[in-house]
């Protein structure tokens, strides 16, 4: 019997990417490689020495616009320390 109707539609999203840093001590920006919605912060992961971060103001990072205008820097309320690996993965990117 032959299908009715609308055949079934497929949506592919880009696969998340991974920024990787390491903190200095003193150093509180940091810029991803792609840039994001702006207000999506609740939806990066935010890892320092892989502790998860939690977003928003007074808590441990912030996401804004770098120099460029684009939403892809997080600055954290006090710097990572010297050493501590920092990574975000981030599967809103455009």
């Amino acid at each position: 019997m032959a299908y009715v109707g609308q055949g079934p539609w497929q949506e592919f999203s880009n696969p998340p990417t991974k920024d990787s840093f390491t903190g200095d001590g003193s150093t509180t920006t940091f810029d991803m490689a792609s840039e994001v919605p702006s207000a999506s912060q609740n939806a990066l992961e935010v890892y320092v020495d892989n502790v998860r971060q939690e977003p928003g103001s007074g808590k441990a990072f912030t996401l804004g616009v770098d120099g460029s205008g684009d939403t892809k820097r997080i600055t954290f309320s006090s710097a990572p320390a010297n050493g501590a690996s920092i990574y975000v993965i981030n599967d809103k990117t455009n």
